[in-house]
C-alpha cells in the first residue's frame, strides 16, 4: 500500500507538507523526467502527470527513483479521478505543538479533528474541509483551512479558498510566503502547464510556472484590521539543472488607510515610500520581493543541489534592497534501506544578513501595519519571525513501500538585537500507512535559554488519515 493513498482527497494540485512527496518530486526533477519549476507550491498536478506518465526508465537506473516514479504516478492517477471522492477525516493530538513549523505539515493545535470531501469535474474542482481544534492559539475553534473551489480556464486555474502555499527552495521555512501562519482567504490565478514560450525571443527562459492572488487578512484583533494581501511569482528552468524564481508580496489598504485604485497603481509601480512628495498617510503599503534558485550538479553521478533565497525588506532605485536570506545544500542517494535525502540549511531574518552589523528590528515590520507581516499572530514568511538565525541538519529515509523516517537537528536564535532567545532542537518524524489510514507519528525534544531562564521539554504528535 502507498503511503498517502488514504485520507488524500483528489485535487488539480500537490499542497506543500508533505516530506515524502516532495523528495519524489525533486528526484524526478532532478533526473529530468519532470520538466517543471518545483519550487513554488502548490504545484499543477496535470502538469505532474503529463510527465511522469510519459516516463521509460531505462534497466539501470536507481531503485529510489524507480520507486518514486511509480509512487508519484499512482498518486497522479488517485488525484486525476473525476467526481465525488467520497469523505476523509483527520485526528491528530500534539503535546506543545511546534511553532517553528517547516515543510512538514505537522499540527497547528494540540487537538484537531477535520474532515473533507472533493468534487473534481473536467473544468471544475471543488473541496470541502472542516477542522474542530482545542484550545486555539488564534480563538478560531472552527476553521476552513484546505477548502477551495477552482475553474479552469484555457491554461490556467482561477481558484478561491483557504490554500497552504510554499514559495521557494528551502526545507525550514520560506522567508516570503510559507506555512507558518494559516492559509489567508485569498483569490488566485494560477498556470497549469508549464510549457516553454514558443517564440524564441522568450524560448530560452525554458518552462516557467506563474502564481498571482488576493487576499484579505484578519478583520480584527490587530491594530489595522481588513487588510489587503497581494502575492505574486514567477520560475522557470532555463537548464535542467538551474531553476529561478521571482517573488513579490505586498501589503496594503487596511481600516483607516487609502484603498483606491491609485493607491493599488503605486504599489504596482513601486511608488510606495515616504519622501517630500508622499507623505506617510499616502504610502500605498508595505511590500516585499526577492529571488531564489536551485543550482542541480549538471553532473548526474553527482547529486548534490544548492539553493538559496534572497527577499528584501525595501526598495532602492526600484530594486529591492535590505535582503534577509537562506541558503542550503542537498544530496541524495538509493540505499539498501531505501531513498536516502540529507540537507544543510541557514537562514538569517535580520536586514542586511551579510554584514558583520546586520540592521535589527527591521524585517517583517512596517511603521504602517504594526502588526507586522503577520497572519493570526504567525509569520508569514519564515516561522522565526524577524532577527531570527537558524542553522538545521535534516535527514529523511524513504522505505520503498512508501514509509518515512526523518530527523531534523537545529540551533536557532529568535529576537537577536534584545533578549536572548536561543533554542536547541531535535526532532524526529515518523510515517506509515497502516490498515486503511495513515499513522504519523512525530517526537522532539527542545533545550531553551529564553531570559531570564533556561529550560527543556518533550514535545510530540500523534495523527491518523483515512478515507471512507
Amino acid at each position: 500500500m502507498m503511503l498517502g493513498a488514504s485520507g488524500a482527497y483528489a485535487a488539480p494540485w500537490l499542497a506543500p507538507g508533505d516530506l515524502t512527496m516532495r523528495h519524489d518530486i525533486e528526484l524526478l526533477a532532478d533526473a529530468g523526467i519532470l520538466r517543471g519549476p518545483i519550487t513554488t507550491w502548490p504545484i499543477s498536478w496535470p502538469d505532474i502527470a503529463r510527465d511522469v506518465n510519459a516516463a521509460r526508465l531505462p534497466d539501470q537506473v536507481s531503485p529510489a527513483l524507480r520507486q518514486a516514479l511509480q509512487r508519484v504516478q499512482s498518486s497522479a492517477r488517485r488525484e486525476a479521478r473525476a467526481g465525488f471522492s467520497g469523505i476523509g477525516y483527520r485526528a491528530s493530538g500534539a503535546r506543545d505543538p511546534d511553532p517553528l513549523r517547516t515543510f512538514s505539515d505537522t499540527p497547528r493545535e494540540e487537538g484537531e479533528l477535520e474532515l473533507g470531501a472533493s468534487w473534481m469535474g473536467n473544468r471544475l474542482a471543488a473541496n470541502l474541509q472542516v477542522t474542530a481544534v482545542t484550545d486555539a492559539s488564534d480563538d478560531q475553534s472552527a476553521r476552513l483551512d484546505g477548502t477551495y473551489v477552482g475553474l479552469n480556464v484555457g491554461n490556467f486555474m482561477i481558484s478561491a479558498g483557504w490554500m497552504e502555499r510554499w514559495w521557494g527552495p528551502g526545507w525550514e521555512g520560506s522567508l516570503i510566503l510559507g506555512t507558518a501562519a494559516r492559509p489567508i482567504p485569498s483569490l488566485r490565478i494560477e498556470r497549469n502547464y508549464t510549457d516553454a514560450f514558443e517564440t524564441r525571443w522568450l524560448h530560452w527562459i525554458g518552462p516557467w510556472r506563474a502564481s498571482l492572488e488576493l487576499g484579505e487578512l484578519e478583520g480584527s484583533d490587530v491594530p489595522v484590521p481588513d487588510v489587503r494581501f497581494l502575492a505574486a511569482r514567477v520560475n522557470f528552468r532555463p537548464r535542467p539543472w538551474l531553476e529561478f524564481g521571482l517573488s513579490r508580496t505586498a501589503q496594503w489598504c487596511g481600516e483607516g488607510r487609502p484603498c483606491g485604485w491609485r493607491t493599488f497603481r503605486d504599489l504596482l509601480i513601486g511608488h510606495d515610500n515616504a519622501d517630500s512628495n508622499l507623505g506617510t498617510n499616502d504610502e500605498p503599503g508595505n511590500q516585499m520581493a526577492g529571488y531564489d534558485f536551485r543550482l542541480r550538479s549538471p553532473w548526474q553521478p553527482l547529486p548534490v543541489a544548492v539553493y538559496g533565497q534572497f527577499i528584501g525588506e525595501d526598495e532602492a532605485g526600484g530594486l529591492p534592497a535590505k535582503f534577509i536570506g537562506q541558503l542550503g545544500v542537498e544530496s541524495w542517494a538509493s540505499s539498501a534501506w531505501g531513498a536516502l535525502r540529507g540537507h544543510l540549511e541557514y537562514a538569517d531574518t535580520s536586514c542586511n544578513f551579510t554584514r558583520s552589523q546586520p540592521m535589527f528590528g527591521c524585517a517583517y515590520v512596517n511603521h504602517l501595519y504594526p502588526q507586522g507581516y503577520t497572519f493570526r499572530g504567525h509569520s508569514i514568511g519564515h516561522a522565526m519571525g524577524g532577527d531570527g538565525r537558524m542553522y538545521s541538519l535534516g535527514a529523511l529515509l524513504v522505505r520503498p513501500a512508501g514509509d518515512s523516517l526523518s530527523l531534523l537537528v537545529r540551533k536557532v536564535e529568535l529576537g537577536r538585537g534584545a533578549a536572548a532567545n536561543d533554542v536547541r532542537n531535535v526532532e524526529v518524524q515518523y510515517n506509515r500507512a497502516f490498515a486503511r489510514g495513515e499513522l504519523r507519528l512525530g517526537l522532539g525534544y527542545n533545550d531553551f535559554r529564553i531570559e531570564p531562564a533556561d529550560g527543556s521539554d518533550f514535545t510530540g504528535f500523534v495523527e491518523w488519515r483515512q478515507g471512507l
